[in-house]
């Protein structure tokens, strides 16, 4: 059985879609992990957080994922609103952290694959992704935790990632939605945007958009567009995305994104992580 591991914080979400108010287990480790165990993966979350908040994400054990949860004195919470049509414009709020990962953390981990997902920059420190390189035949990143810092204040605001040229060549597959393109590279096109991404060093570069989603690899770019969604199914977009493409790689570049808008646009039909 292939073995992929989710690095990153579970987070208490509280997302307000329109006047509708939920308050929910989120972050890309939980999302993405249960597309790995849905395909039959042995499938291990690291994360932090209050044990107080751990009955929060039983349905993650209780479907089979392990968990290697790490005691912090707070969860991560995020406060997410979205207030349009577009799930692309959505306002968040940090309302508390749990503690960043250290090389303590990481020391016993090793498997086929390894996804580093953090919520916000910092959370992962940038030296650990060299030490993880010595622990997976595969690396994927997302962007989010690179870009998305957090003031006193828990107010979000996303800057460029003055270490990318250092560490991305060392990751696999990397994952960023349109904006993050653009804060990567100052072009708004998401097609040039990918373009300028690879000279970063990343092998495959994943970017999901309003309508789809888009795969560069070996100066080639690979499309494929989402179905029908329900806005309410938007959180976890880009981590199902992820996670459903890494997994299906060994298909090929194009049937394993095809694999991965298929899976996403399922699990945008409802709020919750995809389950077969």
């Amino acid at each position: 059985m292939k073995k992929i591991i989710f690095i990153g914080h579970v987070s208490k979400d509280i997302n307000q879609v329109k006047n509708t108010i939920q308050i929910i287990p989120g972050g890309g480790v939980y999302y993405g992990s249960f597309v790995a165990k849905s395909f039959s993966w042995e499938t291990i979350v690291l994360t932090k957080g209050n044990y107080n908040d751990k009955e929060l994400f039983k349905d993650m054990e209780e479907y089979g994922i392990k968990v290697i949860w790490k005691s912090s004195e707070n969860t991560t919470s995020i406060k997410n609103i979205i207030l349009t049509d577009n799930p692309d414009d959505r306002f968040s709020k940090i309302m508390s952290r749990a503690d960043p990962f250290n090389i303590n953390d990481i020391r016993n981990l090793e498997g086929d694959i390894i996804h580093i997902s953090p919520l916000w920059f910092g959370e992962f420190p940038d030296e650990l992704i060299e030490e993880v390189r010595k622990k997976a035949k595969i690396i994927g990143l997302d962007a989010q935790g690179f870009l998305r810092h957090i003031d006193n204040n828990g107010n979000m605001s996303y800057k460029d990632w003055e270490e990318k040229r250092k560490y991305l060549p060392l990751v696999d597959v990397f994952k960023v939605d349109a904006r993050e393109a653009e804060i990567l590279t100052e072009e708004k096109d998401m097609k040039r945007a990918l373009k300028i991404i690879s000279h970063y060093g990343p092998h495959e570069i994943l970017l999901t958009y309003r309508d789809g989603i888009m795969l560069f690899v070996e100066n080639n770019i690979y499309e494929e567009k989402f179905g029908k969604w329900n806005l309410e199914g938007r959180t976890g977009r880009g981590d199902t995305a992820l996670s459903s493409y890494i997994i299906h790689r060994h298909l090929g570049y194009e049937e394993a994104l095809l694999k991965s808008a298929l899976i996403t646009t399922e699990k945008m039909q409802r709020t919750g992580p995809f389950k077969l």
